[in-house]
């Protein structure tokens, strides 16, 4: 009697938690409190409970054998992730969580509705997963297409990113790639701020399309990067087909970089994240590659072109050598033979890189950029700590922190889930005080620890909360930076009609609001996706396998340390490699089952 009671109990608490609002309310009486913030009384509430009953009831015995330890933590970590999410994205603090000791209750009780909700649908991914089919799959039936998959997959590409590139002729140019374009071109000081290799190649192509127009520069610049982006996402695509991958899974890779509006909407941009994308994309091909036959002997000619790759991954953005590097170290750790090759590939990585960094670029006139990029964190929560208590700041506090940032203008510029208004009042050349300002910061911690908290979790929740959209910047790159950015020495600007453009804006942006489309766009679901992937590795003990995955991971440490709370460009290197990883974790198991062993890697 009791194991058929539990499952409708959980269905109810799981349908409370799904329809609490995250709000907090200052009411005193607890059960009023918790009506305040509850809208169960909704049509889709209703749907949700019965949903939730019949799927507990229908699958509780397969739960309860199938469920390990993994779940359980998977479970706990998403069901934390949505109690920040709501309290951040509703109240701008941590109050639904903490507000008080009822709200405190609350927030249990959502916890633990969410908590099963997750251990039940994780347990019930892995066991499906675990015990899906071998099924033979017919093989395309277009001959065209089976033989010629990536020349099929870049064509779809190119017509499904084609009204993007002619609605916005001759290219978007926002913030970014104009004040890169601004340095190519000796208007702005030639820094690293951003990656000086591809400010340069900028500048080439826009000196020889200058010679019809600013336009056509702007238009080639497009057009060059757009396809070598295609070819990267078709190798994607036709690797997972020679790979042996399932054909829903190539299949829908390819839907995804031809449909999802993230890449067919930002390539018709002027923008580093592009092409940075696309590159890390290709280099976790051969990574992966590499990895699949980890027994074997490895040609040289495959590690000089993961090497050469990897370090057009370093050189077309910044951070992009925090995942190269590591992601090697991974491959050393994980390669069964020739372990000494692969050392000496990423000490040539290593030295090249530094020796282009630190020789090349100065000698070009290339300037380091400025170290307020790396300081997004400690400058929010010193900005929110001024903003919460500013009568406690002390004579000195306020000398140190003044003569950092602008004391006045962080006060009033503070915007929780973006530092760039806070970190614009850094004062170049006052390094040397750093060391005074991180003395204070942290006596001012020990003071209100839970604003520093506050402010951090304010400042990244998008990126572990896949259901909100980032209200601060635009999500796509659709438009062209006018002045005091644009100086004027560029003519550019859109030869499309204004009303062509907003439709495929707004066709772009409605994805963040259809249900189930709207996860796509959203950094937070790749974030969830990656950690289901280490789950099932652990479920179906494999822990070596997540070497692998550590890599892509550090794009959402990077993510984390941004200036800018769920910003999907940031989350551009993870989306493009995660049907990649995907097919990783499944296709190792498959190879298991086929051997007829299950051999922990």
């Amino acid at each position: 009697m009791r194991d058929k009671i539990k499952p409708g109990v959980y269905a109810i608490l799981s349908a409370v938690a799904l329809c609490i609002s995250g709000r907090f309310s200052v009411i005193i009486g607890g059960w009023a409190k918790l009506a305040a913030e509850l809208s169960g009384e909704k049509e889709q509430a209703f749907v949700i409970v019965i949903l939730l009953m019949i799927l507990y009831r229908k699958s509780w015995s397969i739960y309860i054998s199938g469920r390990k330890w993994i779940t359980h933590i998977l479970a706990v970590c998403f069901s934390c992730c949505m109690l920040i999410g709501k309290s951040f994205s509703q109240t701008g603090n941590i109050k639904f969580i903490f507000g008080d000791i009822k709200q405190f209750c609350i927030a249990v009780i959502v916890f633990f509705g969410f908590y099963i909700l997750f251990d039940v649908a994780i347990t019930l991914l892995y066991v499906y997963i675990n015990e899906k089919s071998e099924e033979k799959e017919k093989s395309i039936k277009i001959k065209w297409i089976e033989e010629h998959y990536f020349a099929f997959s870049f064509l779809c590409m190119l017509l499904c990113w084609s009204p993007y590139i002619l609605c916005y002729l001759p290219g978007s140019v926002p913030h970014d790639g104009y004040w890169q374009l601004n340095m190519a071109f000796g208007i702005n000081p030639l820094t690293n701020h951003h990656p000086w290799v591809i400010t340069f190649i900028y500048g080439v192509v826009m000196r020889i399309g200058r010679y019809i127009s600013d336009n056509f520069g702007i238009f080639m610049i497009v057009a060059i990067f757009t396809v070598i982006e295609i070819l990267c996402y078709a190798s994607v695509c036709n690797s997972l087909k020679k790979w042996g991958a399932s054909k829903k899974v190539y299949i829908g890779t390819l839907v995804f970089f031809s449909v999802v509006p993230a890449f067919g909407g930002y390539a018709q941009a002027v923008i580093k994240d592009n092409i940075f994308t696309a590159l890390l994309a290709l280099f976790f091909i051969i990574y992966i590659d590499i990895c699949i036959q980890h027994g074997k002997n490895i040609e040289i000619k495959k590690m000089v072109i993961l090497f050469l790759v990897g370090m057009m991954v370093c050189l077309s953005r910044n951070n992009g050598v925090y995942i190269v590097i590591p992601s090697m170290v991974c491959l050393i750790l994980y390669v069964q033979k020739e372990r000494s090759r692969y050392v000496i590939l990423l000490i040539c990585l290593m030295v090249c890189y530094q020796g282009l960094e630190g020789y090349v670029a100065p000698q070009l006139g290339v300037e380091k950029g400025s170290v307020k990029e790396v300081l997004s964190i400690p400058f929010q929560q010193t900005a929110r700590y001024i903003k919460e208590y500013p009568e406690e700041v002390t004579l000195k506090e306020k000398k140190a922190i003044n003569d950092i940032l602008s004391y006045d203008g962080i006060k009033e510029n503070y915007n929780p889930e973006i530092s760039d208004f806070v970190k614009n009042t850094f004062r170049e050349g006052s390094e040397d005080k750093l060391d005074e300002y991180f003395k204070v910061w942290f006596e001012m911690f020990l003071k209100h620890p839970m604003v520093y908290i506050e402010a951090t979790l304010n400042n990244t929740f998008s990126y572990y909360y896949p259901f909100y959209n980032e209200k601060v910047l635009g999500d796509y790159q659709f438009y062209i930076k006018g002045a005091p950015v644009a100086t004027g020495y560029f003519d550019i600007h859109y030869i499309t009609p204004v009303k062509i453009r907003t439709v495929l804006a707004e066709y772009a942006q409605i994805w963040k609001k259809v249900p189930g489309f709207s996860q796509l766009v959203d950094p937070g679901f790749y974030t969830w996706i990656l950690l289901l992937l280490a789950g099932y590795l652990i479920y179906r003990k494999r822990t070596r396998d997540i070497l692998l995955l550590i890599g892509p991971a550090i794009n959402i440490l990077i993510c984390i340390a941004s200036p800018v709370n769920g910003l999907l460009r940031y989350a551009l290197p993870l989306m493009a490699c995660t049907p990649l990883l995907i097919y990783l974790t499944v296709r190792e198991e498959k190879e298991s089952e086929t051997e007829g062993e299950n051999r922990p890697l």
